[in-house]
């Protein structure tokens, strides 16, 4: 019995709990018409503003319409030119990021900085691309630096000797074996 009287005000500790947490905040319930009705509403409000948006678009077609109608032969084809020339200046400054990205990810690598850091660095200008790399590389040598004499003062060693006792190749990263 004993058991049973515990379990059974541990029950009602709980039930109070709940009720005591719903006490605070004041739950509300809906019908389902009450539902449909704020969703109808809703959906409502998003259709008006899709048809706006859709009348503002076609107004402006319409309206750009009516001035190329207007244009003379020689307007439209001096149009024309300019939309081409747009275009191939988009192209062109396409290209021209692509080939700074992969200029700049060459020269990071040359640098061994991880090629995340690419997107920040690279620029329309190749000199202020180059600018930006050699400032970041500088940088970036500098915290690696302190970075690893953070980590010799923290671990309590201190290194004696400088040079390496692996016998080097003379490239970075290759040992003689």
């Amino acid at each position: 019995m004993m058991n049973q009287n515990g379990a059974e005000s541990n029950n009602s500790q709980a039930n109070q709990t709940a009720g005591e947490a719903n006490n605070g905040e004041k739950q509300v319930t809906f019908t389902q018409d009450q539902v449909n009705e704020l969703i109808q509403k809703r959906v409502n409000e998003l259709n008006k503003k899709s048809d706006e948006k859709t009348k503002q678009a076609v107004a402006d077609a319409l309206s750009e319409y009516e001035r190329k109608a207007k244009l003379t032969e020689e307007e439209r084809a001096t149009e024309a030119q300019k939309a081409k020339l747009a275009e191939i200046e988009e192209r062109e400054r396409s290209i021209t990021m692509r080939e700074r990205k992969s200029d700049c990810l060459l020269a990071l690598s040359k640098k061994n900085i991880p090629a995340d850091f690419a997107d920040y660095l690279i620029d329309n200008d190749a000199e202020k691309m180059s600018a930006n790399i050699e400032s970041f590389s500088n940088l970036w040598e500098e915290k690696l630096m302190e970075g690893v004499q953070a980590k010799i003062k923290a671990s309590g060693a201190t290194p004696t000797d400088k040079s390496s006792t692996v016998p080097h190749s003379g490239n970075p990263g290759v040992a003689v074996i």
